[in-house]
């Protein structure tokens, strides 16, 4: 049982674990070996290594009950991101439904604008044409 650095709940057993030596080994000496471990507080989740007795990697079994809950703990995690994403596309989706509808408004805003100015450039023409035929038929009388 290893105790976690940031609670100290008791940790049983290492996620992982790895022989490990401090030099290297020649052929015909032997080395002493020592195994680290990488543990995960089933509390405050947090991971963390620690020096663990050789025959944890031997005997080492899996938990079916913490396997179980593991599992269940990521399925409730990612259910959780699932409908955390779905909220999100619909909020989206009004968001862009909405837009569209200003762009509509827009447009139609701006088609009318358009032919107002159209109206107005053509009374001017028709103005200045007239006051040209004004200008012209009092040039030829004088």
């Amino acid at each position: 049982m290893v105790a976690c650095p940031n609670c100290g709940t008791e940790v049983a057993a290492a996620v992982k674990s790895w022989p490990v030596s401090f030099k290297k080994q020649t052929t015909h000496e032997t080395v002493p070996l020592f195994y680290i471990g990488i543990f995960e507080c089933p509390k405050c989740k947090s991971k963390f290594r620690s020096k663990v007795e050789p025959k944890a990697k031997t005997t080492e079994t899996i938990n079916v009950k913490d396997a179980v809950e593991k599992i269940k703990v990521i399925r409730e995690g990612l259910m959780q991101t699932l409908k955390t994403l779905r909220e999100k596309m619909r909020t989206f989706e009004a968001d862009r439904a909405d837009l569209m509808s200003e762009i509509e408004t827009l447009k139609k805003d701006a088609e009318s604008r358009v032919d107002a100015l159209e109206d107005e450039v053509n009374q001017l023409r028709e103005e200045v044409r007239s006051l040209r035929e004004l200008l012209g038929s009092a040039e030829r009388s004088a």
